[in-house]
């Protein structure tokens, strides 16, 4: 897989992270053609036994030698899915790493658990794969990017569109400039359940959750830049303030410093009639669907497939992303991912600059203002 980013600006500004538990036993190596990735995995709820299952059919080369989680029937899970590696169970994490001798380990906890698991296992050197968001809190972030930047291993992130055969042939496209400038971005993100409906959900999907898969397809259009202004609009069409429930339905906008502007809206509860996924980005001479890998020419209004539709494959990227992983692994971990730091770095930052847009937290009430992205108050 190509890079988007060089090693100089994968690396600068290395800070000092949080400390370290403790210093891994076998990390950051390279591996021979005919031996297997030793990996650990933390979190095995809906999305980590997804990840796990994908992973046993599209890494033969990976074994799964342990996994870990605070509650013992999901470890049962974790077993059973990994059954052909025998895997041994734990319910601690820092046991894991200090009995098992492992090369990377994938960690798929809740979001606003992701730092105080992440940075710990980078700081003792794992080659890591964490799901996005980077965390919810943007102190929790900056602790992440800052032990990802000076990490011994590399950070990798669960946002599977930078895989995705169709975004990686449309949007060079894009930035060839055969078709002008990026003058718009719109998208959305429209479902027919309710906010707290699916299972393993508590706090629904908001903005900060779901949407920083979108955050970053738009970053990546737009050469990696982050916006510098935000306003946002968001509610719980059940009432529930913030505290209680996210945001059920929300419309952000952001603008970027060339002055290119991304309309989105995020909706739960909706008819099935309007339940769709779209990312649209507007040039000068074409517009393109970015989900459905159509260009769509100005001059004479005819439409060409530049990539492969997404259609109902949401999860296209997935099987790709963790065969780039092991792959990484397996060559010595030196290439920077496609999803990175930097890249889920600003994808997460935009989620939570829209949340701060529309809630005024301190009230614990939906109160939309204007937003910049400095007041995010981020030291990365």
């Amino acid at each position: 897989m190509s890079n988007p980013l060089s090693r100089r600006t994968f690396v600068k500004h290395a800070t000092i992270g949080v400390s370290a538990a403790m210093t891994a036993t076998s990390v950051a190596r390279g591996y021979p053609a005919n031996e297997k990735v030793q990996l650990g995995w933390i979190g095995i709820g809906g999305r980590g036994t997804h990840l796990m299952k994908k992973m046993v059919k599209v890494c033969p080369d990976a074994r799964t030698a342990a996994v870990c989680d605070l509650k013992p029937d999901r470890i049962e899970v974790g077993k059973t899915i990994a059954e052909r590696d025998k895997p041994t169970g734990y319910t601690n994490m820092h046991e894991m790493m200090e009995k098992e001798k492992l090369d990377g380990i994938l960690i798929a906890t809740e979001p606003n658990n992701h730092a105080p698991v992440v940075v710990p296992v980078l700081e003792a050197g794992y080659h890591t794969f964490a799901e996005k968001p980077m965390d919810t809190i943007v102190e929790r972030v900056d602790a992440i990017v800052k032990a990802a930047r000076k990490a011994k291993g590399f950070y990798q992130i669960g946002t599977q569109r930078r895989y995705h055969p169709g975004y990686r042939a449309s949007i060079p496209v894009i930035h060839s400039g055969q078709y002008g400038k990026v003058t718009f971005l719109q998208g959305h993100w429209h479902w027919k359940h309710q906010v707290g409906d699916m299972p393993g959900e508590p706090d629904g999907w908001s903005l900060t959750e779901q949407s920083p898969h979108h955050m970053d397809v738009m970053a990546w259009v737009m050469k990696e830049q982050h916006p510098v202004l935000c306003a946002s609009m968001g509610y719980n069409q059940l009432g529930h303030p913030p505290a209680t429930h996210r945001e059920s339905h929300s419309a952000t906008i952001f603008k970027f410093a060339n002055g290119v502007v991304f309309s989105y809206t995020h909706l739960f509860g909706l008819t099935q009639h309007f339940v769709s996924e779209k990312l649209w980005a507007f040039c000068e001479k074409a517009g393109f669907d970015l989900r459905e890998g159509m260009l769509y020419d100005r001059k004479d209004d005819s439409e060409k497939r530049v990539a492969v539709s997404t259609g109902p494959g949401w999860d296209m990227g997935t099987g790709e992303e963790l065969r780039d992983f092991v792959d990484n692994i397996k060559t010595g971990g030196k290439r920077i991912p496609n999803a990175n730091v930097e890249t889920g770095r600003i994808c997460t930052l935009m989620c939570l600059l829209g949340r701060q847009a529309m809630i005024d937290f301190g009230k614990n009430a939906f109160e939309p203002r204007l937003v910049k992205w400095e007041d995010l108050g981020s030291t990365t």
